[in-house]
């Protein structure tokens, strides 16, 4: 017969009638708990079943007070601590007595994976980890209306600090991957850490190094003002006169009359250039984030593997309350919370990202106070894995919107001045007579991008840097917390025995 048991509307189990009997002596089940076997009517107190199922006079004897299973020769009732030669309580002492003596003897947390679900869990996240930072490595830089493979020219690159910038992450990323199948635990996590210290270790060293700066092409063509479709030479179709810079005559251009669009590559970090922000001008900000974020995530996520630990349950508590103290805490160019509300009204994309980022950030944190050490289990899951996506949420989406500010100025600056070029090489042409004019016209107009063609690798270009960089900072800062996850929770024995 198996048993199972009901607590607060979480069931567990089931368990062997013997399994009862000792999760009762020891305190872990509570004479108030509900137990139901099959081909019972209902669920009824768990020490009705116990008793009945396991009651051997030859053996033992059953607390007169709690109904749990005792050896001849006991007199104290370990499970709800009756003296058997006292007089029996009555209902309120036994309830009261019951209650003090689980108070600091709390119920061992079930964990809501089982050990198929753990592993997976695990593996699959540190393995998708590997994908983003490798994709980050090989996406490229955009700049202009050009596009740089970093690791394409990997070789040719001017310093070790850029090829140790483009080489870290691949590298990471090749070992979660294979970590992901090939171990599991605290080597797995213990590999990963020793990487990120290397990582982080060499970025404290050389301040070139870690700043994720490549070379990015920049464009230096001549600036063009024109107008559409012009009939007279050198004006535009509104009497505009067409502008070039002082350069001399054909300089610039691939065939006569065709603009040459140059470019030349420049050292930057081309993300934190548009998004206006140097994270070694904030050391104080910087600090206290890291701290609430590696708390939070790392916290959250080994209580979803072990609901009972102390230890991640207090560091949880702490990336809260580092959390917090982000937003509140006063530094050199001012509160997080003030240059929230300053960009609302400056820059209402940045400060609409920020906004969402505040949200969530806070959310995070009151997920992990409510989520106390003596919650409901199913309660316990809810909070855990909200607090988590909070906290990764708050990172990600909130450059949508001012990364999207980006995109939209950048394609818009870029159409122009393909607009410019495009209409100088149209209206410089002469008016076709015959069919071997048209294909001459056609052919240095071909040489000339075209307005259109211009938007669309404006805007995938950009998007791509984009992501290139969001996945290369979200991976290398998702991996320090999910290092600690796997050496805190460490391997985890099967359910059967018949599992290898």
């Amino acid at each position: 017969m198996m048993i199972h048991i009901s607590r607060d509307g979480d069931q567990f189990g089931p368990y062997s009638p013997e399994q009862v009997q000792e999760y009762l002596a020891s305190g872990q089940l509570l004479p108030t708990d509900l137990a139901w076997y099959e081909g019972a009517a209902d669920w009824v107190p768990v020490t009705e079943i116990a008793g009945g199922a396991t009651a051997m006079p030859s053996m033992g004897v059953a607390c007169s007070n709690c109904g749990a299973a005792m050896d001849a020769n006991q007199v104290i009732c370990l499970a709800c601590g009756h003296n058997l030669d006292e007089p029996k309580l009555t209902e309120e002492e036994a309830a009261a007595n019951l209650a003090e003596a689980i108070k600091h003897k709390p119920l061992e947390i079930p964990s809501p994976y089982t050990y198929e679900d753990e592993t997976s869990d695990r593996s699959g996240a540190v393995n998708s980890i590997g994908w983003a930072l490798i994709t980050a490595c090989l996406l490229p830089v955009f700049g202009g209306s050009e596009w740089n493979i970093a690791v394409v020219n990997f070789w040719k690159l001017p310093d070790w600090q850029m090829m140790f910038d483009i080489l870290a992450p691949g590298v990471l990323g090749i070992v979660c991957i294979v970590l992901a199948s090939a171990s599991h635990g605290r080597a797995r996590g213990v590999t990963l850490l020793v990487l990120m210290l290397i990582i982080f270790g060499v970025g404290f060293a050389d301040e070139k190094a870690g700043t994720l700066k490549l070379e990015v092409p920049i464009s230096t063509t001549p600036k063009v003002i024109a107008s559409s479709s012009a009939n007279e030479k050198g004006k535009g179709g509104n009497g505009d006169i067409i502008e070039e810079s002082a350069a001399e005559p054909n300089k610039d251009e691939v065939a006569p009359g065709v603009p040459k669009a140059t470019f030349e590559k420049r050292t930057k970090n081309i993300f934190y250039e548009k998004l206006n922000f140097n994270p070694g001008e904030h050391p104080t900000l910087v600090g206290l984030f890291m701290l609430g974020w590696v708390g939070v995530v790392f916290g959250a996520k080994a209580r979803l593997y072990r609901p009972d630990s102390k230890l991640a349950w207090v560091i949880g508590m702490v990336g809260g309350v580092a959390t917090i103290l982000f937003w509140f805490m006063p530094s050199g160019s001012g509160m997080m919370l003030t240059t929230m509300t300053d960009a609302l009204g400056d820059n209402l994309y940045l400060g609409i990202g920020l906004l969402l980022m505040f949200l969530l950030q806070i959310g995070a944190a009151v997920c992990c106070f409510i989520n106390t050490r003596r919650i409901r289990p199913s309660l316990m899951k809810k909070y855990s894995n909200l607090a988590i996506t909070c906290m990764v949420a708050g990172v990600m989406i909130s450059l949508v919107p001012a990364w999207g500010k980006v995109m939209y100025d950048e394609t818009k600056s870029h159409h122009a001045e393909a607009k410019a070029r495009y209409d100088k090489v149209k209206a410089s042409l002469p008016k076709a007579y015959i069919g071997t004019q048209t294909a001459q016209n056609e052919a240095k107009l071909a040489l000339v991008e075209k307005p259109t063609n211009a938007i669309i690798n404006s805007i995938c270009g950009w998007m791509l840097t984009g992501v290139k960089y969001l996945a290369w900072l979200g991976g290398l800062l998702i991996v320090l917390p999910l290092s600690l996850v796997e050496i805190l929770v460490g391997l985890r024995e099967p359910d059967s025995a018949e599992f290898v």
